[in-house]
């Protein structure tokens, strides 16, 4: 009888502090579609530290074989970093938890499995209409769903679903760069609109513009370093806190050769040889690529629907007083003709630079010739 009393009380605590009940259509736009032509300035902004997600699901569940694959998504290791950082932070809780407070969270996942008769089990399961539930147990490989603005203006919402644990876990483990983008995106997005120029930064990028006929987003608090005819150094260097810094390099495009991982590196070192001091009154002090301790990631993405080498790695100066981490494209720019290397690099000593990087990230892709 206990037992019972104690069930009846947690459903009443659920149904009183959890989400509402959306019962969206799956691949339909019914109530979701009602649900967005709500005013959005009748919502909150959203919420939370950079990088942090919040999950709704039974927590029984995290702490099982669930759990471990939606930890290997979120909480895979950032490449390129000197220590390791995981890609997002993550906050699980029940439904019963999810208060006012985790509602404004700017990155928002439900969990839902249609295995389980847990008292959070079936408040998830009905989240989704019966319509809903049948597609999910026809289309195995169906597994999740995304919305924004749900309780709060500029969030974002996952649902992640299976008929079982075991298709969800199949299916996050086969897609879980898809699943990583969609929260990678949203945070540089954000990161884009948060960062904004000074009128003093605008000046900066008008020397810029005129020098080398570039256009990149210098928020305010950022000073020009160094502008030579094919190269610009611009950082923001507070009193406390981390060193920020973004450079610019272009040269005449030669071969194809020069996108080879080990040519990267090699005109990363000129770079940081020729322009990039480690101490002002010291000529010999300069930066160079870590690659004997920690070899530096690449990748190769689209950008400006230009194929691009992204390099994420650590660096130092060559008498090893500073170092830090960086992140670079390296593409060509057709109607030029030449071969642009582009780089955020970051100096905060014994400090995470997880959300440095995806600032500098953000930066970067900013970066337009004009």
């Amino acid at each position: 009888m206990k037992k019972l009393l104690a069930f009846i009380f947690l459903s009443i605590l659920i149904a009183a502090c959890g989400p509402e009940k959306q019962q969206e259509e799956i691949g339909d736009d019914g109530k979701a579609k009602a649900e967005k032509t709500r005013a959005k300035s009748s919502l909150p902004d959203a919420a939370g530290e950079r990088g942090e997600i919040v999950i709704v699901m039974n927590k029984k569940k995290f702490d099982g074989k669930l759990g471990e694959a939606i930890k290997e998504v979120f909480h895979e290791n950032v490449p390129g970093l000197t220590r390791p950082e995981p890609m997002f932070t993550i906050r699980v809780i029940e439904p019963f938890e999810f208060n006012r407070i985790f509602r404004l969270a700017s990155n928002l996942i439900y969990i839902v499995s249609y295995e389980g008769n847990s008292a959070a089990d079936r408040w998830l399961q009905g989240t989704f209409s019966e319509s809903s539930k049948e597609k999910i147990f026809n289309d195995p490989e169906l597994f999740m769903q995304t919305s924004e603005d749900q309780y709060a203006k500029g969030q974002k919402v996952l649902q992640l679903f299976g008929k079982d644990d075991t298709t969800l876990i199949k299916n996050l483990k086969a897609n879980k760069q898809i699943v990583q983008n969609f929260f990678n995106i949203a945070e540089k997005e954000r990161l884009a609109k948060s960062l904004r120029m000074s009128s003093a930064s605008r000046l900066v990028l008008k020397k810029v513009n005129d020098k080398l006929g570039i256009n990149i987003k210098i928020p305010a608090g950022y000073e020009l370093a160094k502008i030579e005819d094919d190269f610009m150094w611009v950082r923001a260097l507070p009193p406390v806190g981390p060193s920020k810094n973004l450079i610019v390099y272009s040269k005449p495009y030669e071969s194809q050769d020069e996108f080879e991982t080990d040519n990267i590196v090699k005109l990363r070192n000129e770079i940081g040889k020729k322009y990039i001091y480690g101490d002002p009154a010291n000529e010999e002090s300069f930066m160079i690529t870590e690659t004997k301790y920690m070899k530096p990631v690449f990748r190769n993405i689209n950008f400006n629907n230009q194929y691009t080498v992204e390099t994420r790695g650590a660096w130092k100066t060559n008498n090893f007083s500073v170092g830090g981490t960086f992140i670079s494209y390296t593409f060509t720019d057709e109607a030029s003709g030449r071969l642009f290397y582009i780089e955020g690099f970051v100096i905060h000593p014994s400090e995470d630079h997880r959300e440095l990087i995806r600032e500098m990230e953000s930066l970067l892709t900013t970066f337009r010739v004009s």
